[in-house]
């Protein structure tokens, strides 16, 4: 209701969503919905019998998805320049269906890795493509909200996601819900390709292989300092996503309490997207992207030394606290700040021609951030099972959460806003005078 009321307040601004876009969102929640109800159920699908080697065949699987994915990602970006962004995604779409049907065929640690790493080289052609058609058909007054309705069809889709998927343990179990997600993914592509007709024609930009195209779009100041920030965000994300279910079966909470409390906290962070894009439209994009990291920090810094005030593990599964769940709830709006303003900017300083390439740099750095996670988290499990059998995992990699997210606060007011306080006094000095 709330995401309706608002596009009712923008449409009678003048500012109207393409039909193209429209269709790009509605199958962008179909497939990100797959891909959350995967997040639990590869959780569930993985042989172990130790809480510890669950957590280490997670790890396994986890890594070569986003290995594949950082490789090729600014392959496809490029490639949707040169052939049109409807192919590259209908494509990726289509591989990430069949390699998703594949994963029935056994739950073998080693089979599920590579398949798993196929099925990364599909999310990287859907990614950066997807938001260079978002750049193609929006204008630049308009672009933070579009990309904020973007990134709110992801969220929401990993939101029902999440849900499903947890449920679909408990009631239905992981084969028939890669079947089901299958599905969900042939939908999606069979959306686009059907639904959008027609186009931006392509731009023939001057021919270049993809690391070209990369070195170009790092020459843009604003992109190269906000790319390790991104990265770090991007990290962290890898972290929760791929081990904090895993985490939570290990505590004996059930599939469906964990795919409520991932769709609890995926509206906090999806419910305002297109709100922090527009405004980023607005007061412009770095004060948004500050506002983004600084609540980031917040829930990071709650989870770590104030998570008795919010929750607790007991014998029936989580105790919600009201008086911790408040400033939990109020930094999880705010952590929805930083992709649409980081995406739109992005799109602000990029050529016409290079939206694709350039958008290929979003989805390398979800790639090379998730890459890092898994490794990091493979690392860290390795070294606390030899000590206790992996029971300090968790802590060790909430504190590596705490440590990634502080040095972007870091680099947010050392990049971007420490610039912007020193040009703001340089000029009341000058008026001074």
């Amino acid at each position: 209701m709330m995401a309706y009321r608002m596009s009712g307040f923008f449409k009678s601004r003048g500012f109207r969503t393409p039909w193209h876009l429209r269709v790009l969102y509605l199958s962008t929640f179909l497939l990100r919905t797959a891909f959350g109800a995967l997040l639990l159920l590869i959780a569930s699908y993985v042989p172990y019998e130790t809480n510890y080697e669950a957590l280490l065949n997670v790890a396994i699987i986890a890594v070569p998805y986003p290995l594949a994915e950082m490789v090729t990602a600014n392959y496809f970006g490029l490639l949707s320049d040169r052939i049109g962004r409807k192919a590259v995604i209908v494509a990726g779409t289509t591989l990430a269906a069949v390699v998703v049907t594949l994963y029935t065929l056994s739950n073998n640690v080693w089979y599920l890795a590579a398949m798993h790493g196929i099925h990364g080289i599909g999310a990287a052609a859907t990614v950066a493509p997807a938001i260079a058609m978002i750049a193609d058909h929006s204008a630049c007054n308009d672009r933070g909200r579009q990309m904020g309705w973007f990134d709110y069809s992801t969220f929401l889709g990993y939101i029902i996601g999440a849900v499903v998927g947890g449920f679909m343990i408990d009631y239905t179990g992981p084969i028939a819900g890669f079947v089901i997600v299958a599905v969900l993914l042939g939908a999606s592509a069979t959306m686009l390709q059907l639904m959008v007709k027609r186009e931006k024609p392509v731009v023939r930009g001057a021919a270049m292989d993809g690391f070209q195209a990369l070195r170009k779009v790092f020459k843009v100041r604003e992109i190269r300092l906000m790319f390790p920030i991104w990265l770090i965000i991007a990290t962290v994300l890898g972290l929760a996503i791929t081990y904090l279910p895993r985490i939570l079966l290990s505590e004996d909470v059930s599939g469906s309490t964990i795919g409520i409390m991932f769709g609890a906290a995926g509206i906090a962070l999806g419910l305002l997207q297109p709100f922090w894009g527009k405004v980023s439209d607005i007061i412009g994009r770095i004060p948004v992207m500050a506002y983004g990291v600084f609540s980031m920090l917040g829930i990071v810094v709650m989870a770590l030394f104030f998570s008795e005030y919010a929750f607790e593990m007991t014998d029936e599964g989580i105790d919600f606290k009201l008086i911790g769940m408040i400033p939990l709830g109020i930094f999880g709006l705010g952590a929805g700040a930083f992709v649409p303003a980081a995406l739109a900017m992005m799109a602000d300083s990029s050529d016409e021609e290079s939206y694709g390439s350039t958008m290929g740099l979003y989805s390398f750095a979800l790639g090379f951030g998730a890459f890092i996670a898994e490794g990091l988290g493979l690392g860290i499990i390795l070294a606390s099972g030899a000590a206790d059998e992996g029971e300090a995992a968790p802590t060790w990699l909430l504190y590596l959460a705490a440590a990634l997210i502080g040095m972007a606060v870091l680099m947010m007011v050392w990049f971007f806003l420490a610039k912007v306080v020193v040009k703001k006094l340089a000029a009341i000095r000058n008026v001074q005078r």
